[in-house]
């Protein structure tokens, strides 16, 4: 069984320089977003001015109600709230990016908290620069983190909740149930393996049947919306099908890239599963893993997915060298896409320069995987910041 020794116990003397810093990247995060909001919201760099607009969105119009989102019903549920108060595009960002601080400020307390010098990797991390105020990710993270530190306490019921509530915002969390019931069993926990998988679905369930149930269409809207998209040029797999010679494009290519997602999530989270079970891998590392290769098997990449890893270079003995990698190719692939999307990049700059990009990223997201399912995981120890593997 691996061994790891975290710093949990002692945390860091004070958060207060960490949560300053956050502090301080999510200002100049927010700021970032102001320079780049023009035309009353229709050029952002945020998707939520954007949605304001296109899903039309104003005060009493909800979406699932009378109102589509190709987002699920928590992420709706947010949304609605912050256009209510913050009326049009611009104030629906305002109370999002407050809301959005809140979260990103309590995930640093949490992870300092327990995890010490080493959540300095989240509190400065380029994607909480660059996506805390994205859409609404960090809300997902933070259900995740408090999650995983619910399942290490053997509160399986509250951690199943927790991913279920993730779920509802962002579904990412629910990849991580499979292997974390999968390590339950094999001690012989059944009873906390079949609380973990039914508290996780009964969460996601109640948050999402009420609009099941009074508006199924608009409901089921966001998943059709979603089964419909083709595998995005930020997708490994979108020059993966095209050296194939498969169409990538159309109703066509959208089943291709559905199919060889749901195989290669299936196939991956299998593996994981097997590899829980037989090497006894650290749930923390389990977690990392799963997350990781949700990503990797997504049709879709957005740079915003970024986010999501952050808080597992903090829980995770991973490198110095391979969180700085981490962060670079982020910020790269930001300076193409929005570059060319919110700024002065041409089209054959980003046919260049992205496929090289999408390399390195999946190079690296290949790395967290491996590493993090090792059969024998560096001993963790309270880490200075910025601390690598020891």
């Amino acid at each position: 069984m691996n061994v790891r020794v975290s710093g949990r116990s002692t945390g860091v003397r004070s958060p207060a320089p960490m949560l300053a810093a956050c502090g301080l990247v999510l200002l100049a995060g927010f700021a970032l977003q102001v320079a780049a909001y023009h035309h009353g919201g229709h050029a952002s760099i945020s998707d939520i001015p954007r949605l304001v607009r296109h899903r039309d969105l104003t005060p009493g119009h909800w979406p699932y109600v009378d109102r589509v989102l190709e987002y699920p019903a928590l992420a709706g549920l947010l949304l609605g709230t912050a256009v209510s108060i913050g009326s049009g595009p611009f104030g629906t960002l305002a109370v999002i990016a407050v809301l959005s601080s809140l979260a990103t400020l309590g995930i640093t307390w949490l992870l300092s908290r327990h995890f010490g010098p080493s959540a300095w990797r989240w509190a400065i991390g380029t994607p909480v620069l660059l996506y805390a105020f994205q859409n609404w990710d960090v809300f997902a993270v933070g259900a995740l983190v408090l999650g995983l530190l619910a399942f290490e306490r053997r509160r399986d019921r509250t951690a199943g909740m927790l991913f279920g509530l993730g779920a509802a915002v962002k579904l990412f969390p629910l990849v991580v149930v499979p292997p974390l019931a999968a390590h339950r069993w094999m001690h012989g926990d059944r009873r906390g393996a079949r609380r973990l998988v039914v508290s996780a679905l009964g969460a996601f369930v109640l948050v999402n049947a009420p609009f099941a149930l009074l508006h199924p269409a608009r409901w089921w809207w966001t998943y059709s919306f979603q089964s419909a998209r083709q595998a995005t040029w930020g997708s490994a797999w979108f020059y993966a099908l095209r050296m194939a010679g498969l169409p990538v494009h159309g109703a066509s290519g959208a089943q291709i890239a559905n199919v060889v997602g749901a195989v290669a999530l299936v196939g991956g989270l299998t593996w994981l599963v097997v590899r829980t079970v037989r090497v006894d891998l650290d749930p923390l590392a389990t977690a990392g893993a799963a997350v990781a290769i949700g990503i990797l098997a997504n049709k879709v990449y957005s740079p915003t997915y970024d986010v999501w890893l952050v808080a597992f270079f903090v829980m995770l003995p991973l490198g110095r060298r391979l969180w700085l990698s981490f962060c670079a190719v982020d910020l790269a692939v930001f300076a193409v896409v929005y570059g060319y999307f919110d700024g002065p990049l041409h089209l054959d700059v980003v046919r260049t320069l992205l496929p090289v990009l999408v390399v390195l990223r999946t190079a690296v997201l290949l790395t967290i995987v491996l590493r993090a399912a090792a059969p024998t995981a560096p001993v963790r120890v309270e880490m200075p910041m910025l601390a690598g593997s020891r």
